[in-house]
């Protein structure tokens, strides 16, 4: 492969990477309204500064597409989505909050994706369905369970909008990837004790991993390994039980 792709997904990733940490230290204010739009696309000016961590984050990141993906529109569509999901890690972090922009993109590279795989349509449709329905119908769970919020509504954008972009197959991945991942680094953090039991943990930095993790490796090996893992529990409870009866 010629290094011209290279070159161009650099640049991006050079130019974007100026913009993220802006964006993650104002966007909330704007979104709470503490600014004015106004207010911030002055901040823009006035209050940038040259960041390093985030461009090479982007410089790894958008070479490692090109060289796993190749060079093709789907390059472009996730170098925005990678973006944008930066965006959600970072804010959501720090702030507890996903912006409604983070959702617009990720839906709007999935609309051009859809324009280049019309022909199977319906999995996407589904996709942004199933994938901000789960999380949907969890929040209400808790709600009605343990009377507090347990999915923000912001998660529930985000799935749509990556089952929008990533279709049903791919969400569904996600979200197990996304609740496996959570739960492992949820007990981890309790046992450093970093959070407490019934503290409130962001589930937006867990979509952001498992979606790269999708991005980047092939979902057939995390279905085969889910499955796997179910025929191994399934095998060794049904010994269990067998032990107990005997």
């Amino acid at each position: 492969m010629s290094c011209v792709p290279y070159i161009i997904v650099s640049l991006l990733g050079i130019l974007l990477g100026q913009v993220t940490k802006h964006l993650c230290k104002k966007m909330p204010d704007w979104v709470s309204e503490k600014i004015t739009f106004k207010e911030y696309l002055r901040t823009l000016r006035y209050d940038f500064k040259i960041d390093i961590k985030y461009t090479l984050i982007y410089l790894v990141l958008y070479n490692l597409l090109v060289y796993i993906q190749g060079f093709s529109y789907i390059t472009i569509v996730y170098a925005f989505c990678i973006f944008s999901l930066m965006l959600v890690f970072s804010i959501d972090y720090r702030y507890e909050l996903i912006p409604d922009e983070c959702h617009i993109i990720i839906a709007t590279v999935g609309a051009i994706n859809l324009c280049f795989n019309i022909d199977i349509w319906y999995s996407y449709l589904i996709g942004a369905i199933v994938g901000g329905g789960i999380f949907y119908l969890l929040g209400i769970l808790a709600l009605i369970i343990y009377k507090k919020e347990g999915m923000g509504f912001g998660d529930v954008k985000l799935m749509a909008a990556l089952g929008f972009l990533f279709g049903i197959k791919n969400i569904l991945v996600i979200t197990v990837l996304s609740f496996a991942l959570g739960a492992v680094i949820s007990i981890i953090l309790m046992i450093i004790k970093k959070r407490k039991l019934d503290s409130y943990i962001p589930f937006g930095p867990f979509i952001v991993l498992s979606t790269l993790l999708v991005i980047y490796f092939d979902v057939d090996i995390f279905i085969n390994v889910y499955f796997s893992f179910c025929m191994w529990l399934g095998t060794g409870i049904t010994d269990l039980i067998y032990k107990i009866v005997s």
